[in-house]
């Protein structure tokens, strides 16, 4: 278990560089991972290790890795969101363990591949994958790693439906099921088998 462990948190690290790259500039600070059983109802969570001196580090609960890969690497989005307002002096939430997202987090967010939707309790907290996000996560050819034991995956909570044309394989998204034609062939677009 320990090597398939060591695995994901690598995987972990490989795909926070390429986020970083990709929608901060490689401007974010590296962060260690570490796989834990968390108390909080999240996908992922970061916080300060000591000091600034010590550096962040990056913990995602074992049981959450059953989510799909889009929102697990959403959730890493979110948390990325919140370490890049920290790094620039915004405050992005409030109240007890700053659980509450205010405006300046939905923005920061949206600006960087996720979607933000409000709660009335924890305000712009809500987090799903852009369409953007989704293309980049199939171009990169992301798949997180399953850790056998700890539950079967879980539906994805996105609405979002692939759609495939059988003769030239370009692909588009829709938040509904719909009948659609691809443009380069005439051929009646179908739903992706892998979602």
């Amino acid at each position: 278990m320990n090597i398939v462990i060591s695995n994901l948190v690598l995987q972990f690290e490989q795909i926070y560089m390429v986020l970083n790259e990709h929608y901060y500039q490689s401007k974010l600070p590296s962060v260690k991972f570490f796989v834990a059983k968390l108390n909080r109802n999240k996908y992922n969570y970061f916080s300060l290790s000591g000091n600034n001196l010590m550096g962040y580090k990056m913990s995602t609960d074992m049981i959450k890795i059953s989510d799909t890969t889009p929102n697990i690497i959403a959730g890493l989005l979110h948390e990325m969101a919140h370490l890049y307002d920290l790094e620039n002096g915004i405050k992005d939430s409030s109240g007890t363990n700053n659980a509450y997202h205010n405006k300046r987090f939905k923005e920061t967010a949206e600006s960087h591949g996720l979607v933000i939707e409000h709660s009335t309790r924890y305000g712009w907290i809500i987090t799903r994958p852009s369409l953007e996000l989704l293309d980049f996560i199939d171009l990169q050819g992301w798949q997180i790693i399953q850790i056998q034991g700890y539950g079967k995956p879980l539906k994805a909570s996105t609405h979002i439906r692939k759609y495939i044309c059988p003769c030239c394989k370009n692909s588009v998204r829709a938040s509904k099921a719909v009948n659609i034609l691809c443009g380069d062939c005439m051929k009646k677009m179908e739903p992706d088998p892998k979602e």
